[in-house]
């Protein structure tokens, strides 16, 4: 038998995770720094929720349930990481492709026209 000490540590590492998650995005000057905060409790915080459910239920329906969303939680973090460091760039400069004006040199790629 799990012991529940194992089980109230994972979800003990959870709530770090997140608490981590929420203090690190808000002490970020910008919010693209911010985003960078949003992996741990995603990540991290999913993955020993995982734990903690498959040790106190065993490998049953609960557990498969869990483990697709935690991938779900993965996957669209990623997603809505990108989507939400391309508004910034849009809302701070008006344009999403690369431009010279803005200040900011890109490694050429082939040759050069």
């Amino acid at each position: 038998m799990i012991s529940h000490d194992i089980i109230a540590a994972s979800l003990a590492l959870v709530v770090l995770s997140c608490w981590i998650g929420a203090l690190g995005a808000w002490r970020m000057h910008k919010p693209v720094q911010a985003l960078h905060y949003l992996a741990l409790p995603t990540g991290a915080g999913a993955i020993f929720l995982v734990v903690a459910v498959v040790l106190e239920t065993g490998w049953g329906t609960t557990a498969a349930k869990v483990i697709a969303i935690c991938a779900i939680l993965i996957v669209t973090n990623a997603v809505g990481a990108h989507a939400a460091a391309r508004a910034f760039r849009v809302r701070k400069l008006g344009h999403w492709q690369p431009r010279k004006e803005d200040g900011v040199e890109f490694i050429q790629q082939g040759p050069q026209s």
